[in-house]
This record gives structure tokens, C-alpha cells and sequence, in this order.
């Protein structure tokens, strides 16, 4: 006799992709930083590298500060409710906003590329609803690469497939 048991799987970014993304985001904000600065040392004709240098970094150490702690946010949660966003979760799991996919609104999961990137697409039943990309997991290029994204979208579609036909994953023998 087999028992029901809850799911609930979540998938976030990796710590290699949390990391190349912030390593990203800090690298931009430093060549932002750096510009505004240089056209200032320019302007008034003192060079200070010192304070160039303080500021780039500060700008460089508080962008990665942002993006790691905004990554780890992000993400998607499946359980026997179906799709929805990790930050939907709100007190107690109510969910806080309306991206939220049953099940049985679910009409395919699918692997596409998009933006230099592979990632799960939710496509729905409704046609008139856009099909909705999954921010995590995903795969790309060098610190965006998931050796296990294949594996993760086919936990998607196995549970896809066992809720929308009624079924709840069992565990045998307890």
C-alpha cells in the first residue's frame, strides 16, 4: 500500500551562477563608476588615483554584495500545487503574487534557448497566456553553465505529468 507524501522541490541559481553573476554585475558597476570619475579628474586636472581607485572598488564590493544576496532569491518552487516563483512565498507559504501555474494549466515544459541561455519554458493550456520563463534553474556560457539543468527539467516534467493526471508522487512500503 503506497502513501502520499508533500512535495516540494526548489530550484535556485547555482553558487557557480550566483557568483559569475555578481562578478557581472560588479564589473559593470566599477566601469560605470570609473567613467563618471575620469571625466571629473579630466575636467578639473587632478589626478587622484587614490580616490579613483576607493571608488571604483566601493562601487565594485557594493554591487556584489546586491547581486549575490538578490540571486539567491531568486528561483521556482513546484509542489503539489503546481509552478510558482520562489519569492511568491510569503508568511506561512501564502503566495504573495499571481505568477502561479497549476498543474492542470500546465500544457508542456520545455528546454529552449533563450538570451545565450537554455531554460525551462512553461508553456500553458489558456492560449492567450504568454509562456512563462523560468528564472532558475538554467545553463550557459562559463559560470552559467548546470551540468544537471537535464536532470531538473526532467523532475519538472515527472511531476508535471504525475500531477496532471491526478497522481500524486507515493513512496512504497511505509
Amino acid at each position: 500500500m503506497g502513501v502520499s507524501v508533500a512535495v516540494k522541490i526548489t530550484f535556485r541559481p547555482t553558487t557557480r551562477q550566483v557568483i559569475g553573476r555578481a562578478l557581472f554585475l560588479g564589473g559593470v558597476s566599477a566601469l560605470v563608476a570609473l567613467v563618471p570619475a575620469v571625466l571629473y579628474m579630466l575636467a578639473v586636472g587632478h589626478w587622484y588615483h587614490l580616490t579613483l581607485g576607493v571608488l571604483v572598488l566601493v562601487a565594485a564590493a557594493v554591487a556584489l554584495a546586491v547581486a549575490y544576496a538578490g540571486a539567491r532569491k531568486h528561483g521556482v518552487v513546484l509542489d503539489e500545487r503546481g509552478i510558482h516563483p520562489l519569492e511568491s512565498q510569503g508568511p506561512q507559504g501564502s503566495p504573495r503574487n499571481e505568477r502561479y501555474a497549476a498543474w492542470t494549466e500546465v500544457a508542456d515544459i520545455r528546454a529552449e534557448r533563450r538570451a545565450g541561455r537554455t531554460v525551462p519554458v512553461v508553456y500553458l493550456v489558456d492560449p492567450s497566456q504568454k509562456p512563462w520563463r523560468l528564472q532558475a534553474p538554467y545553463s550557459g556560457r562559463a559560470l552559467s553553465a548546470d551540468d544537471e539543468l537535464d536532470e531538473k527539467i526532467f523532475v519538472m516534467r515527472s511531476l508535471w505529468e504525475g500531477y496532471r493526471r491526478g497522481l500524486s508522487p507515493r513512496r512504497e512500503g511505509a
